[in-house]
């Protein structure tokens, strides 16, 4: 049976992903999701729980549906990407990953991530010395390669995944094949509807004012209860009053002076009132609501990497897949939380508690131990 992999939020599922797997389908007899579970890669809670979310993916085509680990999920594009490359190799029944981008020139895309992999130190010193003018990491690149790279592939959101996709699969040695559709209709940050398409962005918006969104989305979805971030502000008010600058000990993407920009807005009305406060130029906005979601979740460099394949659903054919996966594997594959006693999964446990707290109704806790895997 040839396998391809996506590596996804679904925050929410809408008519581009339906798109993206049909088009998978066509060459191939299954389709593997490695999906966001409770925090996603913007810094946020996802704004419906991983197992609608699931249902939703398995209702449109996917077959099977694994976790990618939190400690993945709120990582950098490169972080993000590594993660789910790991995870699709891990499972040894894995032939592609499929991915969006606006280019949608595999070739093209192949060769910027090469070339990045081979950064010459006249680059990487042009870059760090744009930084240390206040610019962000991603600018500051995009910026150090003009006239080396074109700057779209640098510029656009789903061609840096992309090409960070490729860069994963090239360092790692994988033999996964790495396949590229271009992304049709409303870009990644549009709050317009284009072609017919809406971005995750919009519909997350239009979601929470109410609107009706059953064009691009699973209308059953509106009944379902939505999860803020927002709603952990005084928490994290709490955490950073008690603990301090400590609070930021370990914290990946923390530089000399960040703590105290943050100690210094904790005033401010809501989670999203003291990240905008503290952005600058440099700081990029999804970069600093990482920071929060992991100080929350007391996530750290040190946080041990997630060794297991966690199965959030599957359908038919998805359990074909798992019966090969347990010939195949090189992690183990959780189905029961409750069976699986190694540390690493405690950070998904957690973030799973701490996105309880989100939601727009009351949600019970140790929802990883009560609930079981989305079957259709």
């Amino acid at each position: 049976m040839k396998a391809c992999g996506i590596i996804c939020e679904y925050n929410p599922f809408h008519t581009g992903h339906k798109y993206q797997i049909d088009t998978v389908k066509k060459s191939f007899d299954a389709v593997i999701a490695v999906m966001s579970g409770s925090f996603v890669q913007r810094g946020g809670v996802a704004i419906y729980d991983k197992w609608t979310r699931t249902r939703s993916a398995l209702e449109n085509g996917v077959d099977l549906v694994i976790e990618l680990p939190v400690k993945y999920a709120l990582s950098s594009a490169e972080g993000f990407a590594q993660g789910g490359v790991r995870i699709l190799d891990a499972m040894g029944i894995v032939d592609a990953l499929c991915f969006g981008s606006e280019s949608g020139d595999i070739l093209e895309l192949t060769n910027c991530a090469k070339a990045l992999l081979t950064e010459s130190p006249d680059i990487s010193q042009k870059i760090k010395v744009l930084m240390n003018e206040g610019l962000p990491y991603a600018k500051a690149r995009a910026i150090a390669y003009e006239g080396i790279l074109d700057a779209e592939l640098l510029a656009q959101p789903n061609n840096i995944l992309a090409i960070e996709y490729i860069k994963a699969i090239l360092k790692s040695g994988s033999d996964l094949r790495p396949i590229t559709i271009k992304r049709k209709g409303a870009g990644y940050h549009d709050e317009d509807v284009i072609e017919g398409f809406a971005s995750a962005t919009a519909l997350r918006e239009k979601i929470r004012s109410g609107e009706d969104v059953s064009t691009f989305t699973p209308y059953d979805l509106l009944a379902s209860v939505t999860y803020d971030v927002n709603r952990l502000t005084s928490a994290f008010k709490y955490k950073l009053r008690t603990e301090g600058e400590s609070a930021f000990d370990g914290i990946a993407d923390m530089e000399p002076g960040l703590a105290n920009r943050f100690l210094n807005e904790l005033d401010r009305e809501s989670i999203t009132a003291i990240v905008d406060a503290v952005k600058t130029k440099r700081y990029a906005y999804t970069r600093l609501r990482r920071i929060v979601a992991r100080v929350l979740l007391g996530l750290t460099e040190d946080t041990k990497n997630p060794d297991y394949i966690r199965v959030l659903g599957m359908n038919d054919k998805g359990k074909e897949l798992l019966s090969m996966m347990r010939e195949k594997a090189s992690f183990p594959i959780v189905n029961k939380v409750a069976d699986f006693k190694d540390e690493s999964i405690l950070p998904e446990i957690l973030a799973t508690d701490l996105a309880a707290l989100c939601g727009d109704a009351q949600v019970p806790m140790g929802r990883d131990f009560t609930t079981s895997p989305v079957i259709l």
